[in-house]
């Protein structure tokens, strides 16, 4: 009940946003454990002063106390009018860690010493002179597929004295996409031209030339004469019609769970790529048109990341 009011009342102060800078209404201050410490000590001193009537010892407490307070003032202004933006993102697969970076920007003055964390995972320092900007890379567990928000982004510092702790607690408007873990323990789930279950060679398609061979590739378009020749297992490739191109198909993994027939199409997705074979991607509310390359892969990726998800597109 405590968390769950906690939580509503920093929805409220501090509102999820692209981009956030850090002001009175955002920041909260605290003596650390050392700045407790250190007040215990100027108590001390003042109640011996008091007692033994000693001025001396009386001005040093007030000197630590005056300290004290200019340290209030110096940490609230090392994190006032910092500016926090969403930055690009690492996508990864689940059960890994993808990347999301955070822009700091200093406009006014610089900020030292400032500490970014994620709950449960290490902080990073980062310093910044008057109107320069950095982004900040920070590691974000994805425990399931599709897209993983981060909790809360802890911003906090203790420059100059380390006596006070000041810090915030900003939610930015970004996330990373989990792909599905590959998994690799069934047939392809590909469909070539009239339904086959590869690739077949047409009397109507040019040789276009040779690649490693893959699994799953048809023992027909092997180049057995090479093989003989010890040139390694090779595969044919020809230039095929658009409707006899390689497609990965969901409906092809019928009844498997929703989640293995994803993580097998993201074995093959890998595969095909790694081999520069052409394949498209059908899902049922989406479909990928047939191509190659690192952009077509990552799309792929994503498509099968959100599938799903409301909003599937990015």
């Amino acid at each position: 009940m405590v968390k769950r009011a906690w939580q509503n009342w920093l929805a409220r102060r501090l509102p999820r946003d692209h981009q956030v800078q850090l002001n009175q209404r955002r920041i909260f201050i605290l003596p650390s454990g050392y700045g407790v410490l250190y007040l215990v000590v100027a108590l001390l001193l003042f109640l011996g002063g008091v007692n033994y009537e000693n001025n001396l010892i009386l001005a040093l407490c007030f000197l630590m106390v005056s300290l004290f307070v200019m340290g209030i003032l110096h940490t609230f202004r090392n994190l006032s009018g910092l500016t926090l933006r969403a930055g690009a993102a690492r996508n990864g697969f689940v059960g890994g860690h993808g990347g999301l970076a955070v822009v700091l920007v200093s406009q006014g003055q610089p900020h030292r010493s400032v500490w970014l964390s994620w709950p449960g995972q290490d902080a990073q320092e980062v310093s910044l002179e008057t109107g320069e900007e950095k982004a900040v890379w920070l590691n974000l567990a994805l425990p399931r597929r599709g897209p993983v928000r981060p909790h809360r982004l802890r911003v906090e510092s203790r420059y100059p004295l380390g006596l006070l702790r000041a810090w915030s607690l900003v939610a930015l408007e970004h996330h990373c996409l989990a792909w599905p873990r590959p998994r690799e323990d069934a047939p392809s789930p590909w469909d070539g031209s009239g339904g086959s279950g590869g690739t077949g060679r047409h009397g109507s398609e040019a040789f276009q030339g040779l690649r490693a061979y893959v699994l799953g590739d048809s023992l027909r378009q092997v180049d057995w004469k090479g093989y003989a020749r010890g040139r390694g297992m090779n595969t044919k490739l020809f230039d095929a019609e658009e409707g006899e191109r390689l497609w990965l198909g969901y409906d092809r993994l019928e009844g498997l769970p929703e989640e293995q027939r994803l993580a097998l199409l993201c074995h093959w997705v890998l595969l095909l790529s790694e081999a520069g074979q052409p394949f498209g991607l059908r899902l049922p509310a989406m479909e990928l048109a047939p191509g190659s390359g690192d952009e077509h892969r990552l799309r792929a990726l994503d498509l099968l990341a959100l599938h799903g998800n409301e909003g599937g597109q990015r």
